[in-house]
């Protein structure tokens, strides 16, 4: 957990400061002066003067500022200095309003085109699936999408809509993306290829899209901690479960099926070295009902495909492109009956997520771990993005709109108007807040 909140904390920490970093640049390029340039909030740790600016590491580490002259709208018409911001011509102020969300795009467009071009392994399941409707792990209201649609437990989804599929994480990744959009599935069933159309259904809790299915994991060992169930039975790395309780063990849900009703010991059948073996677990539970089994299984390790820097700014450029269109139908989606205080996330949980992010990535060894974090923050400044975009009082696009209104009307608006706009943003600001930590409070106690 502590790893969690420091990996988030330097994470969210970044996407700001790299924000005020693009307002920074853009306001020295256009001649608008910076008093204070901060790593960091709260007090002053160290600093120095240069050319009319404050830079300064400050004692919170969580993100920065960037502090322009003449922000207050009545002391820039009082004083009409050049270099302040309100004295500025609007379009100054439109490209420095700009420059924090742009500086969030070309951050993610520079470290994926880095990540592709290095390479990177993706850790998942194969494209075999399982139906959920074959389980009784998670409830579904009418049978799901996949079950309607005729698939079965043990295809491989080969193509959706003419794009290949390799792996579980591009199924997740293209089903999520698009609920309520007709797809044609390319399968195989026991050896023939088949076709089926699905339409994902909305998960109201998440916004995501959902077909109902899980991932074929094979059930054999792979990491063994000393105090679970499965280590003290004597089982270890690569041995393979074959039956529990008597009832075959194909994949790991049949094995989590098994543990569905809580039993005290579980009698299980293992391969080891082509050898069958039989052992007993004794199992206890936690808060959540979940078994203590001790052990993760294997899954898969899939390369990305190998490019020189010219194809790797091209697939950085197409992600980046791919998470903002998403993003978009996101924000479309929240009016469409989802549960906002689940899928929509404030700054707590945003810390947390990317804290959690990348801790699960260093499990897989240390690059993984740093391709998994920076990736998610490359997704999150998309989303920074377009968020700070929208017009909305207190955000960089509210700014936008009012500086363009200037521009439209040829004449600067009087300071009073700036001023109670100003007002009314910082209230809404305040008010969203308040409402996304306490969603985020309620989030946590509810874990």
């Amino acid at each position: 957990m502590v790893l969690t909140i420091v990996f988030g904390i330097i994470g969210f920490g970044i996407m700001v400061f790299v924000h005020e970093l693009g307002h920074f640049i853009a306001a020295k390029r256009v001649g608008i002066g910076v008093e204070t340039f901060s790593l960091g909030w709260g007090k002053k740790i160290v600093g120095f003067d240069y050319k009319g600016t404050n830079y300064r590491i400050s004692m919170l580490p969580f993100g920065g500022y960037c502090r322009l002259k003449g922000e207050d709208p009545y002391s820039a018409q009082e004083q009409r200095e050049d270099g302040t911001f309100f004295a500025a011509p609007p379009w100054k102020r439109i490209v420095t309003s700009a420059a924090g969300p742009v500086a969030n795009v070309l951050f993610a467009v520079l470290v994926l085109t880095l990540i592709w071009w290095i390479g990177f392994d993706v850790h998942t399941d194969g494209n075999r699936i399982v139906l959920a409707s074959d389980y009784s792990l998670e409830g579904f209201a009418e049978l799901p999408p996949a079950t309607r649609a005729g698939l079965k437990t043990g295809d491989r989804i080969i193509a959706i809509d003419g794009q290949p599929v390799h792996h579980f994480q591009d199924l997740l990744e293209t089903v999520a993306t698009a609920p309520n959009q007709e797809m044609q599935l390319t399968l195989e069933r026991e050896g023939r290829m088949l076709q089926t159309v699905l339409t994902p259904e909305l998960d109201l809790d998440t916004g995501a899209g959902r077909i109902g299915v899980y991932a074929w994991r094979d059930p054999i060992v792979d990491k063994v901690t000393s105090d679970g169930a499965v280590s003290l039975a004597g089982l270890r790395r690569g041995d393979r479960i074959i039956s529990a309780a008597g009832n075959p063990v194909r994949h790991t849900l049949d094995l989590y099926q098994q543990l569905e009703d809580r039993p005290a010991t579980l009698p299980i059948r293992y391969e080891r070295d082509g050898a069958a073996r039989e052992v007993t677990l004794v199992l206890d539970y936690d808060e959540k009902g979940l078994a203590n089994l001790g052990c993760t299984f294997a899954v898969g390790v899939y390369p990305s495909q190998r490019v020189g820097p010219v194809g790797a700014l091209s697939k950085g450029v197409k992600e980046s492109w791919e998470t903002f269109f998403i993003t978009l139908k996101g924000i479309g989606l929240l009016f469409q009956g989802v549960n906002l205080r689940n899928a929509v996330a404030g700054p707590l949980r945003i810390t947390y997520y990317v804290g959690s992010v990348a801790t699960s990535g260093f499990n897989f060894g240390f690059a993984q771990g740093l391709v998994s974090y920076f990736r998610f923050l490359c997704l999150l400044s998309i989303v920074l993005f377009l968020i700070n975009l929208l017009p909305i009082p207190g955000l960089d696009g509210g700014q936008i709109l009012v500086f363009t209104l200037e521009v439209l009307r040829r004449k600067p608006l009087e300071p009073k108007v700036i001023a109670r706009i100003q007002m009314i943003s910082f209230s809404f600001i305040v008010l969203i807040a308040v409402v996304v930590t306490f969603s985020d409070i309620l989030f946590f106690m509810g874990r």
